[in-house]
Formats: structure tokens, C-alpha cells, sequence
């Protein structure tokens, strides 16, 4: 075992990328879980989805833009632009609609886990749509996964029937969303690929909201509050922090340290809104994270390729 005088400068600079790689996905996933919260604001303002998404999406692409101009990472093949904004329009938008929609009928912290169910999900359709072998963690997961779901939904309380459904759909299109991109993400860079994302369902939701001739202005404190909420805090910088994290501890261990997100989108939702658990869903939310937690961890004689269970963090 080492000793403090055996250690040396290259381990002490280690160990302290390590440590702000932890703390950078630690930040990320504490900042995206406030995405329901500035939602819940917004709807208290008069704003419906639609019109929160524009603003969001519109915002968070500007500021993003910015990032990518600044590091001249605009100077990329045509073939890369159309892949992320038809990401972004196919794939993105959709799913991205339906967790604001989950977030209408439920409260935050509830939505959260039932959007952790995606990676087993993703286990499921992989096995079903590209023939992948699940491996033993996998079933694990997708069981103890499927059991939470069950438990999550056995008592839903005082919320409508509505509001779980577009919760699962959550997960389902965002499940969908990462197996028919995966390829194509795998080839784009992170931030690059989020911003033409980004920037694609901004004009997804606007021609929707000019279409149903709902625009909306935020002018109320609260309302720009709410605007510049989603947009930064719980957009923008998860996705740059995320990123961060991921060159210095990698994908594997920023996922896993991002399944803290819903815990803390639970105590957040808890301590603003009054949310309440009851023991079965709060079982079946234990269950759900395990299912993750299960996924993420690294095989310890197999190489982490592309069939490994290291998933993103959501991106909604």
C-alpha cells in the first residue's frame, strides 16, 4: 500500500481530475434535476409546453452556439449538420414534448423515475431491434427495473392515469431515441451534436406554437424566471458540465455518478411542492435506480465497447 511519501505528482494530478470529474457530473445532475421545477413555474405563468420548449430550446441554443463558435467547432461536413438537426426534429423534440407533458400531470421528482426506466429500455429494444445478447447485469436490470415500474405505479394517488402514461412514453421515446441514434452520436461531437439538437427542436415548438397561434411573451418576473431556468440551469450547464466530466472520468463513471439526479429531483420536488411518496413507490424508485446502478457498472474483464451498458445521462 502506498504511502503519502510514495505518492507521487502525476497520482496527486489523477487523483484531482478524478475529483473535479465527480464534482463536474455531480453538478450536472443536480442542476438537470431543477428541470421540473422551472417547468412547474412556467405552467404557473399561463405557459403551456409548447410555448416553455421554444423559449427553452431557443435560449439554451443561443448560449450553446456561442460555446461552439468560441472553440470554432462550427467547421464541419454538411453530412453532420443534417444528421444532429434531423436528430433533433425526429427524435429529440418528441420526447423532449412528452417529458414537459409528464410534468404537467405529475410532479417532478415522480416523472424523474419513471425517466430512469430508459436504460433498460434501451437493454430491451437492442436486444429486440439489433439482435444484442443482454448480458447477466442486464437482466438484472431490466427485472429489477420492470418490478420498480410495477411498485411506482401500483398506488398513483392523486395523480391522473394521463400523466403516468406520457411518463412511460418519456422513457420509451428517449430509449428509442439513443438505440436508432447511436450510431449516428457515436461519430458526431457532444457538444456540437447537442446544439444543432437543440437548435432543430427550437424550431420544431416554435412552428408548433405559431401554428396553434399561442404565442407567449414571458414579461412577469416569474415567467422569465421560469424561461431562464430551464433554459440555463437545467440545460445548458448539465450539458456542458456532463461533458466536461465525461473527457476526465469517462462516460461510465459520469453516468453513474448522474444517477443521483432523480434522488435529488425527489427531495427538491418534496421540499417546493409538497410532493409525497408512498413507501411502494419510493421502493419502486430504489428499484429503478438500482436497475441503472446495475447497468453502469464496468465489466471487470471485458473491454467497454460499443454493445457495453454505459448509457448518457438524459438530455431532455
Amino acid at each position: 500500500m502506498n504511502t503519502p511519501a510514495d505518492t507521487t505528482p502525476l497520482d496527486s494530478a489523477v487523483g484531482a481530475a478524478r475529483f473535479k470529474g465527480v464534482a463536474l457530473a455531480a453538478i450536472s445532475a443536480i442542476t438537470f434535476s431543477t428541470l421540473g421545477l422551472f417547468a412547474k413555474l412556467a405552467y404557473s405563468q399561463g405557459m403551456v409546453p409548447a410555448q416553455a420548449l421554444a423559449w427553452r430550446f431557443s435560449l439554451a441554443a443561443v448560449i450553446l452556439w456561442a460555446v461552439v463558435l468560441g472553440r470554432g467547432g462550427q467547421h464541419r461536413p454538411i453530412r453532420e449538420y443534417r444528421n444532429a438537426l434531423l436528430l433533433g426534429v425526429l427524435g429529440f423534440s418528441p420526447q423532449a414534448g412528452l417529458y414537459f407533458l409528464a410534468v404537467r400531470f405529475l410532479d417532478p421528482g415522480i416523472a424523474s423515475l419513471l425517466l430512469y426506466l430508459y436504460p433498460a429500455f434501451v437493454v430491451g429494444m437492442s436486444m429486440l431491434f439489433l439482435k444484442r445478447r443482454p448480458r447477466r447485469a442486464q437482466i438484472a436490470a431490466l427485472l429489477a427495473s420492470g418490478l420498480g415500474c410495477v411498485l411506482t405505479l401500483w398506488t398513483r394517488g392523486d395523480y391522473p392515469a394521463i400523466g403516468y402514461v406520457f411518463g412511460l412514453a418519456v422513457a420509451l421515446s428517449y430509449a428509442a431515441y439513443l438505440v436508432a441514434g447511436e450510431r449516428i452520436l457515436a461519430t458526431l461531437d457532444p457538444v456540437f451534436a447537442t446544439t444543432n439538437v437543440m437548435t432543430a427542436a427550437a424550431i420544431v415548438y416554435w412552428i408548433i406554437t405559431l401554428a396553434s397561434g399561442a404565442f407567449f411573451l414571458p414579461t412577469t418576473p416569474l415567467a422569465i424566471a421560469g424561461v431562464i431556468g430551464i433554459a440555463t440551469i437545467g440545460s445548458v450547464i448539465p450539458i456542458i458540465t456532463l461533458f466536461a466530466s465525461i473527457r476526465l472520468i469517462g462516460s461510465a463513471d459520469a453516468s453513474l455518478v448522474s444517477t443521483i439526479e432523480p434522488l435529488f429531483t425527489v427531495l427538491l420536488s418534496a421540499l417546493l411542492l409538497g410532493e409525497r411518496f408512498t413507501a411502494l413507490q419510493l421502493e419502486g424508485g430504489a428499484l429503478i435506480l438500482a436497475g441503472v446502478v446495475i447497468l453502469n457498472l464496468r465489466p471487470r474483464r471485458r473491454r467497454l465497447d460499443a454493445d457495453s451498458s454505459t448509457l448518457p445521462p438524459p438530455q431532455l
